[in-house]
């Protein structure tokens, strides 16, 4: 992707995105808003996809694209670090239950069987969403390009900003607050894009994006000290790779 279409795909998905949840915020100041705009905001999630099938589809490049999402098989290691994921982000946010006395952090978190399932299908349906735009549009595009190290940046900070009307907006969030799930964002990013560049599966990129998401349920600053860590712990892993490519 040359530079002028990246700026344009992502002013776009920026823009349209945060159009969506603009009757929200008029609503919110007491603007009175037809509750059929209100409603944009749940177009907010499939609008980076909207965005990267008519660029794929202007390019000529709509059938390249949607079969590179699956280029690759379902493997036993990808799983396995799937499982990993989910084990370390329930192990860490149980001992964080312990220790800070949450005795109900899973039961609001997982109320009944039944949530935990609708709850995993929902977020499983909607990173799909996200990371056929993402990682199978963007970041795939931009590390064949750019090379891997400028695309996974990048597109952790894009991501992020996009999320930022999704917290400041729907949820309220002050800056503080925001400011945890902005590097949050970027760190799970970076490993959520490594993943997909090593597996190329859209399938298995968007279970563990999901399982981010459904099992690191302490509060973010914590999440965001663990993943600090164990970035600094896979750091030389990344470095001694990426020097042997």
């Amino acid at each position: 992707m040359k530079n002028r279409t990246v700026f344009v795909w992502t002013v776009l998905v920026w823009g349209i995105s945060f159009a969506c949840y603009l009757p929200t915020l008029l609503e919110k100041n007491g603007i009175d808003v037809p509750k059929t705009f209100i409603a944009a905001k749940y177009l907010f999630v499939i609008v980076p996809l909207v965005v990267s099938v008519a660029f794929a589809t202007l390019r000529g490049r709509f059938k390249k694209w949607f079969a590179e999402l699956f280029a690759e098989k379902i493997r036993l290691k990808p799983i396995l670090f799937c499982a990993a994921t989910g084990a370390v982000g329930l192990s860490f946010s149980f001992v964080y239950s312990l220790i800070a006395g949450e005795r109900k952090l899973f039961a609001d978190a997982f109320p009944s069987v039944l949530s935990i399932v609708a709850g995993c299908v929902y977020l499983f349906v909607t990173a799909l969403a996200e990371e056929s735009a993402w990682r199978g549009f963007l970041l795939n595009n931009l590390s064949t390009e750019r090379g891997e190290p400028f695309a996974l940046i990048y597109t952790s900070v894009v991501w992020a900003v996009w999320h930022i009307p999704m917290w400041t907006i729907r949820n309220s969030l002050g800056v503080g607050e925001a400011a945890f799930y902005f590097s949050w964002t970027i760190l799970i990013s970076l490993v959520i894009g490594k993943f997909y560049l090593t597996s190329k599966n859209l399938i298995i990129t968007a279970l563990i994006h999901m399982l981010f998401n459904v099992c690191f349920i302490a509060p973010v600053q914590y999440n965001v000290i663990l993943a600090v860590v164990g970035a600094a712990a896979m750091f030389p892993v990344f470095m001694r790779e990426h020097r042997k490519k």
